[in-house]
């Protein structure tokens, strides 16, 4: 069972580094944002985001757990924070071939305002900053 800690506009998560974990924190990321009284123009751009950055979490991360913050930034915006025990990243890396690797973190760029990552001691950080009114194109990192 998933450990959640919540704080005002804030919730994080360590979630089991398998593949049911990818639905219940999508559909929990969006369910917070709701509960913190915010009615997103378009849900799916959030879970479209949180779902890519916790598959790759789970798919690369060689480890037991992946974790999950979620808070809202000052600028009408969430940011989305995954980490996993991968030392490497792999982001640059687009396929021109057929099948279901390389293209995610293209999604991501066109989705969030901008998307970073930070190493960690034993590991990575992805983040992503997602407008919650739908569109955030511009590359305001006002958190």
């Amino acid at each position: 069972m998933p450990s959640i800690r919540t704080e005002p506009r804030q919730v994080s998560w360590v979630v089991p580094s398998r593949d049911e974990a990818v639905g219940y924190v999508r559909h929990r990321t969006v369910a917070e944002i709701r509960a913190w009284g915010i009615e997103l123009a378009d849900p799916l751009e959030v879970e479209l985001v949180v779902t890519e950055l916790v598959t790759n979490a789970v798919s690369h991360a060689g480890g037991q757990v992946v974790g999950i913050g979620v808070r809202v930034a000052k600028a009408g915006a969430v940011v989305i924070r995954v980490s996993d025990s991968h030392l490497g990243f792999f982001g640059g890396r687009v396929s021109r071939e057929p099948g279901e690797h390389g293209r995610g973190l293209v999604m991501v760029r066109q989705l969030a305002r901008s998307w970073w990552w930070e190493p960690l001691p034993e590991g990575k950080v992805v983040c992503a900053l997602v407008d919650l009114g739908g569109g955030g194109w511009g590359c305001d990192e006002d958190e």
